[in-house]
């Protein structure tokens, strides 16, 4: 299609798209809204935040309904031609920004395929389309994504800028969009549109401003000025959002809006000001209320961003009681929303005037925007009792929503409908107040409105103590206390697998606040995770380990839970989070806090006698979610019970801040913890320790590592740099091989050649990929766990980095003789494998590569077993028994990744009585039938190598299953 008059995002450029013409009257240029004044003016200095900004709305389709992709464009372009400020843009003319309303033209749909309802491929869509920024001037004011599923349209997916429309303009527009799918056309007329809303705040509104204006001047200089005293620097971005989902704050709040004759807003902003000013001394608070401002009837259906903040004061003298706190905030914020309709450059100008600095002044007070479609009556009185309301608190749940970079108030909150209730969203900024208050925070909102709901609350509102600063005064010390309630977990229940769960809390206590930069491994780590980013990556930085409990340990959730504090107040790497200081991402220890424990009953012990089944499900769905290593601890701890005494301890550990060597360390301490209570021996280096020696005394180590990679670079060509399908679309395989018979072969292979089995398999590997290839050498990526180090064997910390082995190849060596080059390899990548990351970047970088993508043409071994043993024993079955179990190995090909940076890895693992192989690879440089070569080979070959040397070019032709390597074709 032409797009004569529009321009798509460049994001829309691989969408299928249909255009929606359209024609309507209005056309023309007005000055901006007042509400369009504050967004245009925020845009044009701290630039768009459209992210949070941008309305996301969807229109499901009946199924029945029948609609195709032509008969929804049309309803579109009718929509579109209904509404003026739907064809609407802002342009600059005269050095001032203006509206512009379009007579006629085009709105590209995109469509979008889905499945079912298409409501999956609907968030999807709402995402691709709300996450890209308006451009004003080009652009019309709204996107619209069709979700298809069997040729008809069964979603409706809208993205509005909030420059042209508020929330209640959004729901005015999909009510008409709804009737027009149905019946093609409206009779009634429309609202009052943007540019006509603003030709009247221009025009006869001028009088109600000015009243508003001088509403604002008298009543300001009540507050007093004083600021919030800084805490610290705070994060990046500063302003962090915590939602809490609660259907159990909805009722109690319209039990009391009920009671007390007022609206249901009004009680959440009361809720909202008890606890936020409950430890303050102040008897004046400032609240900033945002209107809609539709009380006028004309404007109860106008399309146009009406909505403008509102200020009122509160008065808390005398210590009133919740239900008298209520009866004030509902008469004050009355007042404020009254004056909240006003031309924002006369109240900026008037209030400048009085030596207000609009800029900081609001910044002490507190925000509130109610947008829910229903915040003004009351609506049907719900019947609840304190016993139900108490169990929908237990399945509340709260996450972190994308921080902000600007606002103009420390502490803001926003509410918004959600199926289960409501979403309460509170921002704070961390420069004033510390990210562990927010979860507490709304927690004691949703306790002190539950309590509320029943009986009086007498000042300060709460027994329940969440430790704020006072506006204007200092930072209370200490740490924020939490309500004595059970908390949801932030996941769904496991399917299939019944139980009760609630999340207790364990708490720590006695260790040092303290920070450092990250670990060399931490580095490599993270930046290999922000250049790839992709869920496949992500889930690297979880790792999972489950402990048993043996039922004659008697251990109860009281006494798992002090283990697992103890633990925690033992390991600081386990209270660490990262922070960014200076640019450079840091580490930072906290001394006092809670753990988070879900505790998980099962239902029917006969079934699942030990919590086995449970533990492996819930280890999977704790595993599943990324960490949000700025917010969140770096470990998730489950406990399964079965008849009341705890079975199974289930850790997920963030991959940032430990490496598998240092969770088998923490295991082990958290085993004694739970048998003793107590460890008497001092823990290990923890990660803070590690940046620090980092810094200092192994300095001269990393300078030796990175001239070892630079001389074994040289000349050293990968196995995989040239693809053998050039043509062909990216593909990443996954195969899997678990054998027996690798296992007791590599043992024997390792015992009679004096060398580790992950040096045997580290030879088998060079072999099956480089036979015959006539190169002199090659080269295989290796990790190395760093543990040689004094200290470094029982460190608590991530210190795993990636080694380059270069394996000699010439003189056509029999695989005795690999076996022993390919030892001294290693053992030399593994010297050499503890270094600064971004010296090694430089020096890579200074020789002409690409340090993110030169290494993808080697293979990388990756030997994840929890133990080697260096020399294993010799005992085992004899050469009968181990081939003849490679009949009994099993290959299977797993899910394939959308994406992986790798051409070929090979990851070694723990199986019962079995190693497990398994291969990822890039079908371009390895296909199929070569990558299931390749286990098989490494197989082949050390069964073969077991009873015997296997000459150059190391084809074990009497082996089971024989296969050619990546270089020859699978049999």
């Amino acid at each position: 299609m032409r797009f004569t008059d529009v321009v798509a995002p460049a994001e829309w450029a691989s969408g299928a798209l249909v255009p929606a013409e359209f024609t309507g009257a209005g056309a023309g240029t007005a000055p901006l809204t007042w509400a369009q004044q504050v967004l245009w003016r925020s845009f044009t200095r701290f630039g768009s935040n459209h992210r949070f900004l941008n309305l996301r709305r969807t229109v499901a389709v009946s199924a029945r309904a029948g609609v195709d992709v032509a008969a929804a464009a049309r309803a579109v372009g009718e929509l579109v031609g209904r509404h003026g400020a739907l064809r609407t843009r802002l342009r600059v003319g005269d050095g001032e920004p203006r509206q512009d309303t379009a007579a006629a033209g085009v709105l590209p749909l995109l469509v979008h395929a889905g499945a079912g309802d298409g409501s999956g491929a609907a968030r999807e869509a709402a995402g691709r389309l709300g996450d890209v920024a308006f451009d004003h001037a080009e652009q019309w004011p709204l996107r619209v994504a069709l979700v298809t599923v069997d040729d008809r349209v069964r979603q409706v997916v809208v993205v509005f800028s909030h420059t042209t429309v508020d929330a209640h303009a959004a729901e005015v527009v999909l009510r008409d969009l709804r009737l027009i799918l149905l019946r093609g056309t409206l009779p009634t007329p429309p609202g009052p549109q943007s540019a006509e809303v603003a030709r009247r705040q221009h025009g006869a509104d001028r009088r109600r401003s000015e009243r508003a204006v001088a509403y604002w001047l008298r009543e300001f200089p009540r507050l007093p000025r004083q600021q919030w005293t800084p805490i610290g620097p705070g994060l990046d971005p500063p302003l962090r959002r915590g939602v809490l989902v609660s259907s159990a704050i909805d009722t109690a709040a319209r039990l009391i809006a009920a009671r007390q004759r007022v609206s249901v807003s009004a009680v959440l902003l009361a809720g909202f000001t008890a606890v936020a000013a409950r430890d303050s001394r102040r008897e004046l608070c400032g609240l900033f209320p945002m209107a809609h401002n539709r009380f006028r009837a004309e404007y109860a259906d106008a399309v146009a961003n009406l909505g403008q903040i509102g200020f009122c004061v509160l008065d808390l003298t005398g210590r009133p009681d919740f239900g008298e706190l209520v009866s004030r905030v509902w008469a004050a914020s009355l007042d404020g929303l009254r004056h909240a309709y006003y031309d924002p450059s006369a109240l900026r100008h008037a209030l400048t005037a009085r030596g207000v600095d609009v800029d900081s002044a609001f910044l002490p007070h507190h925000y509130f925007n109610d947008v829910r479609l229903s915040s003004g009556g009351v609506g049907p009185v719900p019947r609840a009792t304190p016993g139900e309301l108490r169990a929908a608190m237990q399945r509340s749940t709260f996450s972190w929503a994308a921080g902000l970079h600007k606002a103009s108030w420390h502490l803001l909150t926003h509410v918004v409908d959600e199926p289960a209730g409501v979403g309460v969203t509170l921002t704070a900024d961390t420069r004033h107040l510390p990210m562990d208050a927010v979860e507490p925070f709304l927690r004691g909102l949703e306790e002190l409105l539950v309590e509320a709901a029943f009986e009086a609350v007498p000042w300060p509102w709460s027994s329940a103590r969440t430790v704020l600063p006072a506006a204007g005064g200092p930072v209370a010390p200490g740490v924020t206390e939490v309500p004595d309630v059970p908390r949801a977990p932030a996941v769904p229940n496991v399917p299939g697998v019944p139980g009760v769960e609630q999340v207790a809390h364990a708490p720590f206590h006695g260790g040092r606040a303290a920070s450092a930069p990250l670990t060399w491994g931490q580095r490599a780590m993270w930046r290999t995770v922000e250049e790839f980013d992709s869920p496949a990556a992500y889930r690297v930085l979880g790792l999972s380990r489950t402990l048993t409990v043996a039922a004659r340990a008697d251990v109860t959730v009281p006494r798992a839970l002090r283990a697992v504090g103890a633990l925690v107040t033992r390991h600081e790497s386990l209270r660490t989070r990262l922070r960014l200081r200076d640019r450079e991402l840091h580490q930072e220890a906290t001394a006092t806090g809670l753990l988070p424990v879900l505790v998980h009953a099962v239902a029917h012990p006969a079934g699942d006698p030990d919590g086995h089944r449970a533990a492996a499900a819930l280890a999977a769905r704790l595993r599943e979610p990324r960490f949000d290593h700025v917010a969140e601890w770096p470990l998730r701890v489950a406990l399964v019970t079965v008849d009341d005494r705890v079975r199974q301890v289930v850790a997920v550990f963030s991959h940032s801040v430990v490496d598998l060597h240092a969770t088998d360390t923490v295991l082990r301490d958290l085993r004694v913890l739970l048998l003793r209570g107590t460890l008497d021996t001092p823990p290990g280096l923890q990660s803070l320790d590690l940046a620090e020696r980092e810094r200092h005394v192994e300095a001269r180590r990393s300078q030796r590592a990175v001239v070892y990679w630079a001389r074994q670079l040289a000349g050293l060509t990968g196995s995989l740099a040239d693809p053998l399908r050039p043509l062909a679309e990216a593909r990443h395989l996954r195969a899997s091989l678990v054998s027996a018979a690798l296992h007791h072969a590599s043992v024997l292979v390792a015992a009679r050649h004096r060398v580790s089995t992950s040096d045997a398999l580290l030879a088998a590997t060079a072999a099956v990929l480089d036979a015959g290839s006539g190169r002199d050498a090659c080269g295989i990526v290796v990790m190395a766990n760093n543990r040689f180090q004094p200290g470094h064997d029982r460190a608590v910390g991530t210190l795993n980095q990636i080694g380059l082995c270069r394996v000699g190849l010439t003189g056509r060596p029999g695989f005795a003789e690999l076996l022993s080059r390919a030892r001294r390899a290693a053992l030399d990548a593994y010297r050499h494998a503890y270094y600064d990351p971004a010296a090694w970047e430089r020096a890579v970088t200074e020789r002409g590569h690409d340090h993110r993508t030169f290494l993808a043409p080697f293979c990388y071994l990756n030997d994840a077993r929890l133990s080697r043993p260096v020399r294993p024993p010799t005992a085992g079955p004899d050469e009968a028994g181990v081939r003849a179990m490679v009949a009994d190995s099993v290959f299977r090909w797993l899910p394939e990744l959308a994406e992986f940076p790798w051409r070929c890895r090979l990851q070694v693992r723990d199986a019962p009585g079995a190693i497990e192989l398994v291969v990822t690879a890039d079908t371009r440089y390895l296909p199929a039938e070569r990558a299931e070569g390749l286990l098989r080979g490494v197989e082949a070959l050390l069964v073969e190598t077991a009873f015997g040397d296997v000459p150059w070019p190391w084809s074990p032709g009497t082996a089971s299953h024989g296969a050619a390597g990546a270089t020859g074709s699978a049999r």
